[in-house]
């Protein structure tokens, strides 16, 4: 039935043995039958076009299953007094028992198909007249002529076809045919007779023209018919029948070997050179070699075309040369398995549909593309044993027609399916498109495309992937002579390309230069007239949405202060959030509740986010008089959803309680602060290194201004004459202090302290050793540390190679880095140069405060701030409080945890608002 062509596809042979396909998907037909009390019932039809099927074998009954499908009439025409063609009057029982396949047409029955058995169908004279019934009439009668051997007394009585012998065993016209019986021919029909006859209590012996090693039939059937005591006669070709009185006697026989390989390869037997026939004696012999196609299958006068094999002639669409009559399966190119039967039917119904109703079907089995890799693979792999397919003793099978395969159990398939390889990672199953089918975001037709991108330099980070092209503009940030486990090294080459890539784009680039202030614009107001919107997104469906969230969702306008509630299918869309903006608009509302998969209503982005969440907010915080503050969001995919397949009671309750927490929260919603403060645009360099040399031509390189200082006992001496670095011969550095953005270098120059502002420091090694950093003017200093974690080292925080614990201060040359001082020299002035701003900053949210009264100066938050955001400054009263520098506040939440007063919180989200949070929550 199933060649499974797929099984020496699977990429598992390469280690052990392929993965058992057909046998899982035997474990599924078993495990969730057609007729399941729980199959959903199938649509009435919807098209107005009549369809007629023509046979009800396997191509006829997958078609017309289809064709249901699709919401077509559909009235399959059978001959015989059952249906099934091949299936019932062609397979052994004890392969295909016959309640199986009477539960596979019950579903099909289901499905809404009219089947008139009894009712042959003479193309001759009814073919125009089906053709005025029906839109469309698909032929699908298979191919039942036995192909013959063409030998001597080939005609006597006892001996027969395969099929004209099974279509009579099948419908219980049995026939002596004596003790002894031949089965001629090799291929699994032949195997599927004989082991059919032997249960028929009868010596049975298969006579093949090949070697046995050679025999085309599945391996599996050669050991099953000699487990049941078939005879096995190989190197064996019949040249004639003898028998006398009409009646067959017996076999005339050669002995053959393999002949030279035809265009395909295979080696057809030849007799073997000067043997000498013999004969075989037998009661009754039936030729299994095949079937052939019969030019007049449909009668004397065709009604369609013919090829010269016999076969209907169809054209790629499965057209016949008759307008709206249609061909499939094995009537339109010879004998084949089940399953190839039933793809022909499949696509034949596909091409009907398509010309019936103008749609282009989505295609359920697409090839893998033939250029794309698969991943190669792992040689430490373990080699597991493939599951053996349990079978009926052959001491019981043997006494009737049972199935003999008994299929694998649950345990097994998913053993089994353990082994598979995940090849493709995509199984190309479709369900992405199924799913997004609403948007059509998913084009999995779409083939590969070549596209150019203009790109004035070429970095190249992998050497495996270098292209052969060279120049001045193609940069490769590798070494042949450096070790690749050396991280650090690898990512200050990194560093090093990015900053020479500016270098040779950035010289005409617009840099601001001096100093600014750096600030975002004011969120809206927040609107003391509390008008909410509800918007609501259905994650495209892709995990399910049932009608009472529709029914909730319709309720919330019953609500106080809520104004408009709408459900959108994907708010992500360009279309979905240009809604939510236009809704905001259109009816004034001044709060809003976004239920989806977005986390926070802050334009901030972290581990969590996805590209729908950022393409969301950035859609909707973006929009004209919409504000961050003014936006309430709750993750219902995360929180609710997910729930849906396994408890829909617990994820009703989830999405119902998110929603309308959100929704009390939104009356109470603040404003979120703005913050400005000093930012300069210049960079100090201290040191004499090549590397801080280095990091100062870099910087100028690409446009920016540099302070270039020398070490911290003596001025510099020598001067870099390059434009934009600003060389100070006479200063005499004492020590540094500030924040990112509004650092002070401290210089003594002629015996007078001065200070020089910059935003970004870089130190060479002897000047962080020996330049003394304040964080605040009346703190003590201390030097700048500098360390890279190690295997087997705890405690070291981790930095990127040339960086410090303080924002915005940088080394030139790294310690116990393989790699040149140019090469460090320019991964400092790329990190420098990435930390200026070149846009407002914005207010993340979660930036905190401290309040003076309330702080008691102990310095808890000082040691436990990561980003050192948290320094001290003197008040009024000669104590001192603690000072959080927003540019530098993440947002973490370690100093409110520490502080043992109360004084630090957060503006927007305060200890007050956490507390009815919880409140909320635990009622």
């Amino acid at each position: 039935m199933c060649s499974h062509p797929c099984e020496s596809a699977c990429r598992r042979g390469e280690l052990d043995e392929p993965l058992a396909i057909r046998d899982i998907k035997r474990f599924l037909a078993d495990y969730a039958p057609a007729d399941a009390e729980d199959a959903a019932a199938p649509a009435l039809p919807t098209r107005p076009q009549k369809v007629a099927v023509v046979g009800s074998g396997p191509a006829g009954l997958a078609a017309a299953a289809d064709l249901a499908r699709f919401g077509y009439p559909v009235t399959v025409f059978e001959k015989e007094e059952s249906l099934g063609g091949l299936l019932r009057y062609g397979i052994g029982l004890h392969r295909l028992p016959r309640e199986i396949l009477d539960r596979e047409i019950r579903y099909l029955q289901g499905l809404g198909i009219r089947f008139l058995t009894n009712h042959p169908v003479d193309p001759r004279n009814e073919l125009e007249k089906l053709r005025e019934e029906f839109s469309a009439i698909l032929l699908t009668t298979g191919v039942w002529t036995d192909r013959k051997l063409g030998v001597p007394g080939e005609d006597l009585e006892g001996v027969s076809g395969c099929l004209e012998f099974l279509s009579r065993f099948h419908r219980g016209q049995a026939e002596d045919l004596g003790e002894h019986v031949a089965v001629i021919g090799d291929g699994n029909a032949a195997f599927d007779l004989a082991r059919g006859l032997a249960r028929t209590g009868r010596t049975v012996t298969l006579l093949s023209w090949f070697p046995e090693e050679m025999i085309p039939a599945d391996e599996e059937e050669i050991r099953g018919a000699r487990e049941e005591g078939i005879r096995l006669v190989d190197r064996t070709q019949t040249i004639g029948f003898t028998g006398s009185n009409g009646r067959l006697q017996s076999l005339r026989c050669i002995r053959t070997q393999p002949g030279e390989p035809d265009a395909k390869g295979i080696p057809w037997p030849v007799p073997v050179p000067g043997a000498l026939p013999f004969d075989l004696s037998f009661d009754s012999a039936i030729v299994a070699i095949g079937q052939r196609g019969d030019r007049f299958l449909l009668g004397t006068e065709q009604p369609v075309g013919m090829t010269d094999a016999g076969y209907i002639a169809v054209d790629d669409l499965f057209r016949t040369n008759v307008p709206g009559v249609f061909a499939g399966g094995d009537v339109i190119r010879g004998p084949s398995s089940v399953v190839e039967a039933m793809a022909s039917g499949r696509a034949a119904a596909r091409a009907i549909h398509g010309q019936l109703s103008g749609e282009k079907p989505a295609v359920s089995s697409p090839w893998r593309p033939r250029e794309k890799e698969f991943p190669s693979i792992p040689p430490d792999l373990p080699s597991l044993a493939r599951p053996k397919m349990p079978e009926r003793r052959v001491s019981a099978r043997m006494e009737s027609h049972v199935e003999v395969a008994l299929g694998l159990d649950e345990k097994q398939v998913l053993s089994e399916t353990s082994r598979c390889l995940q090849c493709g990672v995509c199984s190309e199953c479709l369900q992405c498109a199924e799913i997004c089918s609403a948007i059509g975001a998913i084009r999995h037709e779409q083939g590969p495309v070549e596209e150019v991108e203009q790109a004035g330099v070429v970095i190249v980070a992998d050497p495996d992937a270098s292209p052969a092209v060279k120049g001045e503009d193609v940069l490769r940030a590798y070494s042949t002579k450096s070790a690749k486990d050396d991280s650090h090294a690898m990512m200050l080459r990194g560093f090093a390309a990015a900053a020479e890539a500016l270098t040779l784009l950035g010289s005409g680039a617009h840099r601001l230069k001096g100093q600014g202030l750096s600030f975002s614009p004011p969120d809206p107001l927040l609107s003391p007239d509390i008008r909410i919107g509800v918007f609501v997104c259905r994650c495209n469906d892709s995990l399910g949405w049932p009608p009472e969230f529709d029914e909730y969702v319709r309720g919330l306008v019953r609500r106080p202060q809520v104004e408009h509630a709408e459900i959108l299918a994907s708010a992500c869309t360009p279309e979905g959030s240009a809604g939510i903006v236009r809704a905001i608009r259109e009816r004034g509302l001044t709060r809003a509740v976004l239920a989806s998969c977005v986390c926070c209503p802050l334009d901030f982005v972290c581990s969590a986010c996805t590209d729908q969440r950022t393409r969301l907010k950035s859609s909707l915080f973006h929009g004209t008089g919409i504000g961050r503050a003014m936006v309430e969001t709750c993750n219902v995919r995360g929180e609710a959803l997910r729930f849906l397949q396994g408890d829909r009671e617990l994820a009703f309750e989830r999405f119902t309680g998110l929603v309308d927490r959100s929704v009390g929260r939104a009356g109470r919603l603040k404003a979120l602060p703005a913050p400005a403060r000093p930012y300069n645009f210049t960079t100090a360099v201290i040191g004499e290194s090549e590397a801080a040399v280095k990091s100062a031509l870099t910087l100028a390189e690409m446009g920016m201004e540099v302070f270039y200082f020398g070490s911290p006992e003596h001025a510099p001496s020598k001067t870099l004459r390059q434009s934009g670095i600003h060389c100070f011969p006479g200063a005499v550095i004492t020590g540094i202090r500030g924040t990112l953005g509004d650092f002070g270098v401290i210089a003594q120059v002629e015996g007078v302290e001065q200070t020089y502002r910059v935003g970004a420091i870089i130190l060479g090694e002897q000047a962080r050793k020996r330049v003394p950093f304040r964080s605040g003017a009346d703190l003590p200093p201390r030097i700048v540390p500098a360390a890279m974690q190690k295997k087997g080292v705890a405690g070291v925080p981790f930095f990127y190679p040339g960086s410090t614990p303080i924002p915005g201060v940088f080394l030139a040359n790294p310690k116990e880095i393989r790699v040149s001082e140019r090469i460090k020299g320019a991964a400092a002035a790329i990190l420098a140069a990435s930390v200026m701003p070149r846009r407002p900053r914005q207010s993340k949210g979660y930036t905190l405060v401290v309040d003076e009264d309330l702080c008691r100066g102990c310095g808890r938050c000082v040691q436990v701030c990561p980003y050192q955001a948290v320094g001290f400054r003197k008040k009024a009263t000669g104590s001192w409080c603690a000072v959080v520098d927003e540019a530098l506040c993440k947002g973490c939440g370690n100093c409110v945890s520490v502080c043992p007063s109360n004084a630090a919180d957060s503006p927007y989200r305060n200890r007050r608002y956490l507390e009815e949070m919880v409140e909320e929550i635990l009622l």
